[in-house]
């Protein structure tokens, strides 16, 4: 019996866990009915890419190479900056059904690659330019063109010509079910030293701000800068080591109300969209400086060679046994097995408890 045949076999037997993670992210949130209390019932207006940086979700979360328990309480994800783009990536961008010839439309490159039916191994990789991302000129040109006309590509912009971009390869591995190691590897694909931004982000779904007295999870660290420790009502107590000395980032997954709405601000209030202002803009009274929050992330920051790469592995070891160095490591054999399909890194999560939804009520999971 092969490894994975195992783990199949203690799942459906003995429900050990092995399902509890996985790629349960949506890979958008935004522009859905899911989270759509429009009085018009128009999701894609309601809700737009525009505001997913600075608006809490309420039923759910999405991210780039996203990974979650299965109630969506607990997140990661990967955020990216090249020095150019207006907004931090932390999101996949596309076009709402009114801006598309063709309606809607997801307008990135990116590719699951392997994948085991128990989230044992995840591999994907996202394609992620070196030079400006053209938002405005794929909305407007798409919008422009008729039906009857093929749709503006990511790639029709001339955006990854000269090889200009970065493959950033994200894996999951477990040893069991809930001792995980998180790697990203990057490439630089270019002719050229490039800068990057990597945020490896981990964060709380949004459960607390729904209700009086609802509880509500915390991140912090401590005098150590290499991991970072969680708390969840649900959850218990778990911590995130973290490779390469990154600088730690704190913020609170709320809305930015005083910038959505023009409320007035309240001083100790962290929103989140605060990665954005830290790192575009400088602005270091956007993250919480007491090191929590209820989002959090390890900010790395390099200049790629051409041709070269760089490689950071953090350990979601909750509790448990030491984390490895990489996911290749020979201590970890169980973790990486050989891939049966790439099927199951789409597997998706999507709450929405009819009752719960009709009457604004929150739901937990």
């Amino acid at each position: 019996m092969s490894v994975e045949k195992r783990r199949l076999e203690e799942e459906h037997t003995r429900h050990v866990g092995w399902y509890r993670w996985g790629p349960y992210l949506s890979e958008r949130q935004w522009g859905t009915v899911r989270e759509d209390y429009s009085a018009d019932g128009d999701a894609w207006r309601y809700f737009p890419h525009l505001i997913a940086p600075t608006r809490a979700y309420r039923w759910g979360e999405d991210g780039i190479a996203g990974f979650s328990d299965d109630q969506q309480l607990l997140c990661l994800g990967i955020a990216l900056w090249n020095g150019q783009d207006p907004i931090l990536k932390e999101r996949l961008f596309g076009l709402t059904n009114h801006q598309g010839n063709h309606g809607e439309d997801v307008k990135e490159l990116y590719y699951y690659l392997d994948a085991t039916p128990t989230h044992s191994y995840l591999r994907m990789l996202y394609k992620y330019p070196q030079r400006e991302f053209p938002y405005a000129r794929l909305v407007d040109e798409n919008s422009r063109r008729s039906r009857h006309e093929p749709e503006f590509e990511l790639l029709d912009t001339g955006l990854f010509d000269d090889d200009a971009y970065f493959d950033v390869f994200v894996e999951y591995a477990k040893a069991d079910p809930e001792d995980i190691l998180w790697q990203v590897t990057v490439h630089n694909r270019g002719k050229t030293t490039a800068a990057l931004h990597l945020l490896l982000q981990v964060w709380f779904r949004n459960t607390w701000s729904w209700r009086i007295n609802a509880p509500r999870p915390r991140l912090w660290a401590e005098e150590e800068a290499d991991r970072l420790h969680l708390e969840h009502p649900r959850l218990g107590r778990r911590v995130l080591h973290l490779d390469g000395q990154p600088q730690l980032l704190f913020t609170d997954n709320e809305t930015n109300a005083p910038r959505l709405y023009d409320t007035p601000a309240q001083p100790g209030h962290y929103y989140k969209d605060g990665f954005h202002d830290r790192i575009i803009y400088g602005h270091e009274d956007a993250v919480n400086p007491d090191w929590q929050g209820t989002k959090a992330a390890g900010w790395h920051t390099w200049q790629v060679p051409a041709g070269g790469q760089v490689v950071v592995a953090d350990g979601c070891a909750w509790t448990k046994s030491p984390r490895p160095s990489s996911i290749s490591t020979p201590s970890w054999p169980a973790a990486t097995p050989k891939p049966t399909s790439s099927i199951p890194n789409s597997k998706r999560k999507f709450l929405m408890p009819m009752p719960d939804w009709c009457s604004g009520r929150h739901w937990l999971g």
